[in-house]
């Protein structure tokens, strides 16, 4: 028996060796995947010495990885095209650990498989992180690669010998099964984890691969122990029978959420020393109002979670490795969030944002968290851009009071800032900078990147204080929560900061009115449970239980409980129906309408904008085009203000529309079809339309770099003036 096992394994060998295809085939099988292990794991630790320490110290670790690996090639065994196929795997693989490796170097954070699911949005602020002979290159070596591959397809000969498909299928069962058991035994002997709280630290742990191919299959809340009608039942008994507040006493003022993209009190860097103070006013607050740290779950993104942790009261660790409910759960079921809360308290809900309101699906996801409006960069006319292309948060003052005008009841507020967003220049790019870096610092591109920060952040500061100045003379009852997403993608280390915590920022409660609460460092997700108790608003099954179980020893597990309930089984608590059904929200502040369209006079043409007034050109996208002194503009605007006309003689065939509203960002529609169009104000647009004749319908799109609709107008149609025939 062992002879012949022993003849079989010698002929196997011997017919490889005297097969070049089969040779080539079985050596690619044997030594790509320790390469491709080799190679993503080295982009993953980031440097030689990090990836030999993982592969001594985490062997075990990097052999279940391996194993991942060899599982997904296997599949090629039943193929006839095995060498191509093998090609492929290994591209992907590669590229993926290339992406994670850049990635990194951005946001800190690593690359997961979340951030495909919205990768056209994420296409669209490449022009952030990358310069255009890099996304050239990228793109270069993606059809490289695609063309390499279709070769290897249409040139690499077959596998001759009969596929075993039997045989075959058995053993690529048993490699999976072996993956399989190799992570259950690296889980069960904690080596790997199945929950990821940091995901930085779970990649540099248990390895790209493995957390990146976790991060796949493992997506939402997972059933917990113990779930059933009764357990939630006992929960939601308890919240409804525990008094927390006094319903006698409810405070309504306007509540207005702030979020501030990466922003961070730079004193709390350890030997950093500036020229001057970044961030004055927000320190002066948090001195004087309640003030405390907050932990989130990402360093340099992420802001889409805190948003999602802050609205919802919910615990993003409870969901899977990565992930980000916007782009999945949120974007089909209605959840509970202080805007429903709030609404049963007589408010109406807004959300604003100074980005495209595309991005992370808000202008879906919005819906379903109960907002009644949605302000994003498209119904807003910028006028000033950082360098990289954000648009400056000061334009947020003018459109948080419209929001507060905008209604006779009381208002609640969820803006989010977006100027202080990375990646930060290595190179100097600011002229005359209000702050300079002193000491702290050695190294010319790492003082480059925190001189552009600081004095990013000191502006944002800078806006804080005009907006505390606008609330301050405004005759309502305001309270302000302000508060940064997630700390910047600088580099830093737990021991550069004063708090040794990379996953705590600050916030800030203010208000107009003199209200206060008492300091206290808390989890994202408890941030508006704390801030409704003080105004004795206990609505909402997760807002009360919040107010009900924080300091209980099943918190957590009751949480995931009722989070699983909620979102994904059978809706216990609500008693197998959820209350919450997705809000017909209006996209910006108010509609955008049309009030009359008429051909253009040559009597009495209109007034073109001058270069200067053009605001946010499309060409501008460009960083090369840019001011040096940090007043160049990103955009994204799709008008198209040359409007032909040379030495200003008057060109035939403009239409003008008249109307509310209008935005660098709105493109003239005539019956479905889009013209060109120039911006002239808020109250009129111009199209150029010579055809132009009665019963011809007309809307208004608010169109993000040229391919994305946000919104439409009502149409309106044109109807041309009788003339009357003399007798």
């Amino acid at each position: 028996m062992y002879t012949k096992i022993k003849d079989k394994i010698k002929n196997f060998f011997r017919e490889i060796r005297g097969d070049k295809v089969k040779r080539i085939t079985f050596e690619m099988f044997v030594f790509l995947p320790w390469i491709i292990n080799i190679v993503v794991e080295g982009l993953n630790q980031r440097s030689v010495s990090g990836f030999f320490k993982f592969f001594i110290t985490s062997f075990d670790v990097f052999v279940i990885n391996l194993m991942i690996i060899y599982a997904v090639f296997s599949v090629t065994l039943l193929l006839r095209k095995r060498i191509p196929a093998m090609a492929l795997i290994s591209i992907i693989w590669l590229a993926g650990g290339i992406a994670n490796f850049i990635v990194k170097f951005n946001r800190e954070t690593p690359f997961n498989f979340t951030d495909l699911k919205d990768f056209g949005q994420v296409l669209d602020v490449f022009d952030k992180y990358m310069s255009k002979l890099q996304m050239v290159l990228v793109i270069a070596l993606i059809i490289a690669a695609v063309i390499f591959v279709i070769f290897l397809w249409i040139k690499s000969p077959k596998y001759d010998t009969k596929i075993k498909y039997v045989k075959n299928a058995i053993i690529v069962a048993v490699m999976w099964i072996l993956m399989f058991l190799s992570i259950q035994v690296g889980q069960a002997l904690d080596r790997v984890s199945v929950k990821f709280p940091n995901l930085t630290i779970a990649y540099q742990s248990y390895g790209f691969t493995y957390c990146y191919a976790y991060g796949m299959i493992s997506v939402g809340v997972d059933e917990p122990e113990e779930y059933t009608d009764e357990s939630i039942q006992k929960i939601a008994e308890r919240i409804e029978k525990t008094k927390t507040v006094d319903k006698d006493n409810v405070k309504t003022p306007n509540i207005i959420f702030l979020q501030l993209e990466s922003f961070i009190d730079l004193t709390n860097v350890i030997d950093l020393e500036l020229s001057a103070e970044a961030t004055p006013n927000f320190t002066s607050l948090k001195k004087e109002y309640t003030s405390g740290y907050l932990r989130v779950n990402n360093v340099g993104y992420g802001t889409a979670n805190t948003e999602f942790e802050i609205m919802t009261g919910m615990n993003l660790e409870d969901f899977g490795p990565g992930e980000f409910p916007y782009k999945t759960v949120l974007k089909n079921t209605p959840c509970e969030s202080i805007a429903y809360i709030l609404k049963d308290y007589g408010y109406s809900s807004h959300a604003m944002h100074n980005n495209t309101g595309t991005f992370y699906s808000r202008n879906v996801v919005f819906k379903n968290l109960g907002y009644d409006t949605y302000t994003s960069l498209e119904y807003m006319n910028p006028k000033e851009y950082t360098y990289l292309g954000w648009v400056k948060d000061n334009i947020l003052t003018d459109e948080i009071i419209k929001v507060l005008d905008s209604t006779e009841e009381q208002d609640y507020l969820y803006a989010i800032s977006v100027q202080g967003h990375g990646s930060y220049p290595s190179d100097e790019v600011l002229e005359n900078p209000h702050i300079s870096v002193v000491s702290g610092i050695e190294d010319d591109e790492r003082i480059n990147q925190y001189t552009y920060y600081a004095n990013q952040i000191y502006e944002m500061d800078v806006f804080i204080g005009e907006l505390i100045n606008a609330l301050n003379n405004y005759d309502e009852e305001v309270i302000l929560v302000m508060y940064g997403d997630h700390l910047p993608s600088l580099g830093l280390k737990e021991e550069d900061l004063i708090n040794h915590d990379l996953y705590q920022t600050e916030y800030i409660i203010w208000s107009n009115y003199g209200f206060s609460m008492e300091n206290k460092d808390i989890e994202t997700y408890q941030l508006a449970a704390r801030l409704l108790r003080a105004l004795n608003i206990d609505g909402g099954v997760i807002n009360k239980f919040h107010q009900v179980y924080e300091e209980d020893e099943d918190y957590l597990k009751s949480l995931k409980k009722l989070e699983y309930d909620i979102l994904y089984a059978d809706r216990y608590v609500y008693g197998g129906t959820s209350p919450y059904v997705a809000t017909d929200m209006q996209m910006g502040t108010y509609p955008i309408k049309i009030t009359n369209i008429y051909p253009e006079d040559e009597n009495n043409p209109v007034k073109r904008p001058d270069n200067d007034d053009k605001g946010n050109n499309e060409d501008n996208n460009n960083n090369e085009n840019n001011d040096k002194n940090d007043s160049g503009g990103e955009g994204g605007n799709n008008n198209d203000n040359d409007d032909g006309r040379e030495n200003g003689e008057f060109v035939k065939g403009y239409v003008v529309l008249e109307g509310e509203h209008f935005t660098g960002y709105s493109r003239v529609y005539v019956n479905n079809e889009p013209l060109d169009t120039v911006f002239i104000s808020e109250e009129m647009l111009l199209a150029y339309y010579p055809e132009l004749k009665s019963m011809d319908e007309f809307c208004v799109k608010q169109i993000y770099k040229e391919t994305t609709e946000v919104s439409a107008s009502d149409k309106a149609m044109y109807i041309a003036p009788v003339i009357d025939e003399p007798v």
